[in-house]
């Protein structure tokens, strides 16, 4: 992925995280905390991930462990990172 359709992307998960935000819709950050800053609960969570997947190709998260989120960043990192369809690491 170019370095322009990187910007974009992270571009469309703030605005997708800001949008969603349960305080009301906002302009999120790269650095703004989801629960801290943006109000965000266990239920408001999981809306987002479903709505990540749908707007996102990534790959089904089921066999793999899924990383801490705790930041827009780590959002727009996790969206980023190249997907593979089966993950050949052993726990």
């Amino acid at each position: 992925m170019n370095t322009s359709d990187n910007s974009t992307l992270r571009a469309q998960v703030r605005r997708i995280v800001g949008e969603m935000s349960p305080l009301g819709a906002r302009d999120a950050r790269s650095e703004d905390r989801l629960v801290e800053e943006l109000g965000y609960d266990s239920l408001a969570v999981i809306e987002l991930s479903l709505r990540i997947e749908r707007e996102f190709p990534l790959a089904d998260l089921g066999s793999k462990p899924t990383p801490d989120i705790t930041t827009v960043k780590d959002i727009e990192d996790f969206v980023d990172q190249p997907q593979v369809a089966a993950s050949s690491d052993a726990a």
